[in-house]
This record gives C-alpha cells, sequence and structure tokens, in this order.
C-alpha cells in the first residue's frame, strides 16, 4: 500500500519495522520482509517523480579537494539514485548499472591498509550474494572472464602475473524503480509513506533504544511512526546525518561513543591518466569480451583486475580497468570531448564500439580507465554545518580530500599496468603522472562502518547500531572498506541479510 503523507490525516502510524529510505536499500528488506507477517513501513523523503523541493534537502557543502557535493550526487524519489542510473546498456537503449561483488581479500585485514578488514569474510556473503544476483536481474554468480569468453570474444593473451581478466554484469534500473517498487506497493503488510522526510530518531529516557522516528511531511507538519525495530537505509551520507542529528539525549549523535559517525567517507575516483598504444593495429578487433555485450546469461563487460594472489603478496590496493577505444584522430586533451561525441553523455559504458572496430579502422588506442579503492580515513567524514534545509535541520558538509597512500596505491596501479601490458606485448602505455583522478562516482560509502569495536565502527556486525538495541543500518555506509566494485549488489547482499537477522529477532 502505498500513501502521500501530505494528505494523510493521522498525526502517528504503528509498525514492527520502520525503514526509512526506498532506494535499493531499503526496498530489499521491504520486500524480504512482505511475507513475514510483520507490519512494515516505509518512509520515503521524496515522491513518485522528480520533485525539486525533495531534491534541495539534499544540499549541503564540501571542504577539501574539489568534490561534486552532496546535493549533484544522490536523489530523493521512490527507488532512490537508481532513478538517476546513467549506464545504458546497448541497442535496447536500457538503462542500468554495473554490478560486481567484491573480492574476497577485501573482506580481510590488510597490515598495508589502514582500518582495514570486515567483521565476516566473504563465504558468509556468498549465499546472499547469489540471492541478490537474481533479485537484481542478473546472470550466474560468476564473474571470472574465461566463464565469459566466446570465440569472438576472447580475454587478452596476458602472461601468468598480476593481471587477469574478469566481468561487470549489468541489471536495469527498472528492478527497483518499477518492479521491487510495486511489489512493495501491492504487499498487504508494507506501507510506503511518500513524502515523509525522517528529521530525528528519538530514544527511550536512558538513549538505549530507538522509540520512534519523526518525520517531517511539509514545515510545521510531523509524523510519528512507532515500531520494535528500525532500519536507516537513506544512503551514505544521510545516515550519518540522520544520527548526528539526533542528538537530544547524547549530544554527539547517536552510535557515536567512538566518534566514528560520519567518519571514514570513501568514493570510487576513477583515473584517466592511461592510453594504451596497440602493437598490433587489429588489436581492437579483438576485444569483443572488453565491450558492453549481450551474452548467453546476460550483459557483461570485461574488465583487467589484479589477480587476489598478486593483491596479498604485492600489498595491492583493488582496482578494475575498463578499455575505452579512442578514434585514429585522437588527441590527448580532448579525450573526453571525441568520448562525449562518440558515445553520447550520458552513456558512461556506452556499447557497440566493438561492432563498429570490425566495420573498418576507425580505433587507434585505449584509454584505460581505472576505477580506484579509496583508503579509509578518519579525517575524511560527513559533519552537520551551518546552512538549514526547509526544515531547519544543518545541511550535510562533506570533507573530502584524495590522500598520500592513495596516490602512491596509484602510482603502483599505473607501473604495473605499464610493465604488465607491455611485457606481454599486447602495446606501449602512455601515462600522463600528473592528472589527478575524478572523485564523482557518487558511490558514498563508510560513514556508519562496522567494526565489533564500538570505538572503530558505528554498527555491529548484524548491522545494529552500538549501545542501541533495535537500530539498524542498510547500505554502503556500513561498508570498512570499499574495494572498486560498485556498490549496488553488496547493498543488496547485505540488505537480505539484515532482512532474515530481523525476522530471526521477531
Amino acid at each position: 500500500m502505498e500513501v502521500d503523507t501530505r494528505t494523510l490525516d493521522s498525526s502517528s502510524l504503528d509498525a514492527d519495522v520502520c525503514i526509512v529510505g526506498a532506494g535499493p536499500a531499503g526496498l530489499t528488506v521491504a520486500r524480504a520482509l512482505a511475507a513475514s507477517g510483520l507490519r512494515i513501513i516505509l518512509l520515503e523523503s521524496g515522491g513518485r517523480g522528480p520533485d525539486s523541493d525533495a531534491q534541495a534537502l539534499c544540499d549541503g557543502t564540501t571542504s577539501g579537494d574539489t568534490y561534486a557535493g552532496p546535493g549533484a550526487t544522490r536523489h530523493r524519489q521512490a527507488g532512490g539514485t537508481a532513478q538517476v542510473w546513467n549506464t545504458w546498456l546497448g541497442a535496447d537503449a536500457e538503462i542500468g548499472g554495473k554490478y560486481v561483488p567484491l573480492d574476497t581479500v577485501d573482506f580481510e585485514a590488510r597490515e598495508w591498509l589502514p582500518l582495514s578488514g570486515w567483521p565476516f569474510d566473504k563465504a558468509s556473503l556468498a549465499p546472499y550474494y547469489e540471492r541478490a544476483q537474481a533479485l537484481c536481474g542478473l546472470g550466474p554468480y560468476v564473474y571470472r572472464g574465461v566463464d565469459w569468453a566466446s570465440p569472438d570474444r576472447l580475454p587478452l593473451a596476458l602472461p601468468p602475473g598480476p593481471l587477469t581478466t574478469d566481468v561487470y554484469q549489468f541489471g536495469q534500473a527498472r528492478v527497483f524503480t518499477k518492479m521491487c517498487l510495486e511489489e512493495v506497493r501491492q504487499a498487504r503488510d508494507v506501507l510506503l509513506c511518500l513524502n515523509a522526510t525522517a528529521v530525528e530518531l528519538e530514544t527511550d529516557a536512558a538513549g538505549r533504544s530507538i522509540s520512534q522516528v519523526r518525520a517531517a511531511r511539509a514545515p510545521g507538519r510531523t509524523l510519528r511512526v512507532r515500531a520494535s525495530r528500525f532500519v536507516l537505509a537513506a544512503g551514505g551520507i544521510e545516515n550519518a546525518r540522520l544520527l548526528l542529528l539526533s542528538n537530544r539525549i547524547r549530544r554527539d549523535g547517536l552510535g557515536n561513543e567512538g566518534d566514528m559517525v560520519g567518519r571514514c567517507f570513501m568514493e570510487h575516483p576513477r583515473d584517466v591518466s592511461c592510453r594504451l598504444i596497440p602493437a598490433d593495429s587489429r588489436l581492437v578487433e579483438r576485444c569483443g569480451l572488453y565491450d558492453v555485450h549481450r551474452a548467453a546469461a546476460g550483459v557483461v563487460m570485461g574488465r583487467l583486475a589484479f589477480t587476489e594472489e598478486a593483491r596479498r603478496q604485492q600489498q595491492l590496493p583493488s582496482m578494475s580497468v575498463t578499455l575505452r577505444p579512442l578514434p585514429r584522430e585522437f588527441r590527448w586533451r580532448v579525450a573526453e570531448s571525441l568520448r562525449t561525441r562518440l558515445f553520447g553523455e550520458r552513456r558512461h559504458d556506452a556499447a557497440d564500439w566493438f561492432s563498429l572496430a570490425r566495420n573498418g579502422r576507425r580505433f587507434g588506442a585505449f584509454q584505460l580507465l581505472i576505477n580506484l579503492e579509496q583508503v579509509p580515513d578518519r579525517n575524511n567524514r560527513i559533519t552537520l554545518g551551518t546552512d538549514r534545509d526547509r526544515f531547519d535541520l544543518p545541511q550535510a558538509t562533506i570533507h573530502w580530500r584524495w590522500r598520500e597512500l592513495d596516490q602512491h596505491n596509484l602510482a603502483r596501479i599505473r607501473a604495473i599496468l605499464v610493465s604488465e601490458l607491455e611485457r606481454s606485448g599486447i602495446g606501449r602505455v602512455i601515462t600522463d603522472t600528473s592528472a589527478l583522478p575524478d572523485p564523482n562516482a557518487h558511490h558514498h560509502m563508510g560513514t556508519t562502518r562496522m567494526h565489533r569495536d564500538p570505538r572503530l565502527g558505528v554498527v555491529t556486525e548484524d548491522a545494529r547500531v552500538h549501545g542501541l538495541s533495535n537500530l539498524f543500518v542498510a547500505g554502503s555506509s556500513v561498508f570498512p572498506t570499499g574495494g572498486f566494485a560498485n556498490p549496488t549488489l553488496t547493498i543488496v547482499a547485505l540488505a537480505l541479510r539484515l532482512a532474515d537477522h530481523l525476522k530471526g529477532q521477531l
């Protein structure tokens, strides 16, 4: 069932579980609980369609290195930021997103990567990854390049070493913007409340459990939702902001005994400093695996990555390299404008260049797009600013910097690409070492990080906020480290895991 809370007569509602946020994380939890007999209320700050007033609530400020900011990097609407995904999936003009799981080593504590280590291993999450694959409309839970190869789409002939070929899988945004939303709307025991902006998590007198969520539906009009369990699924910025705003009992906000709420904000910067000049001009005609294409079991794109063995032995960060063909008239400083002319502004992983390559020698090089892991750093953080939104609440401020260790890791990645691709005879790599990566992947992670020790994290391994008996967090804000991987598949897997935990409790 769905209701626009601006037209709701009642000022209070009751449920077994109240979920804040109807993006992929919140929808996954609600959908998984829908058949359990529990009463679910799902609060969404936006409405059915885009709304400028709702979107303005995302505004905030930034400091540190150049970053697009909280207003430009998230979206308030039922369906969440999936409503503005911009990956083009091919000739059928579907819009979707990239999916890939974290590596096994990403879950491990690594002495060379500060604050690394999840409180469980990848094997524990594997059953939920497989369920997430199905929910997201993907192919089999297989990501090795060799498993997706075909006679006309083969992996590059790389010698034994640190590089291998894996794949991204692609799924349609409509899974969340239409299908999951409609399932939730039709669910008997779920109430989707639109235009209900959570503004405070109210606790009992001792500050040990959440008693209700206070939501604004218009200036001066509130809705209170009482429940047994509460789930924050409002995104990597808003989850932290809500905990900090809820400071009536605890001055520093909820779950913040270790001063970790909002800290360790991470992104997935993208580096375009390297280009590959093939040794054989026909190489582009043999790289079909690395184009977005529809295989027998799903839509995929090949990518270069480090092997897990190399990452452990050589203490390497996570990364992924996508091959972007460049026209023969390519000039280094106009790469982006040519790419836009060739592929269009919204097609971030434009498909079908391989079919063009086989029609003539129109491409002369590859741009190597590197998706990077950022090291968690306490000083990269979300705080409450001085500017206020229309509900008179402090807006979020993001402090983000690309640190010296991050740049050191990028330099090592570039050096290995040069060494290995030239050693293989594939071609020559030219690098612009002065180039800085673009931080605006819009993947907000780490601000309510998961750790067994409340001095080092905000939520437990079961995603429960430290110090509170009935508040949980869903989404990439709980990631202790983020690897290079687009976070949606891991977000959905963790949301399914949390839903199982809640069903076991209730």
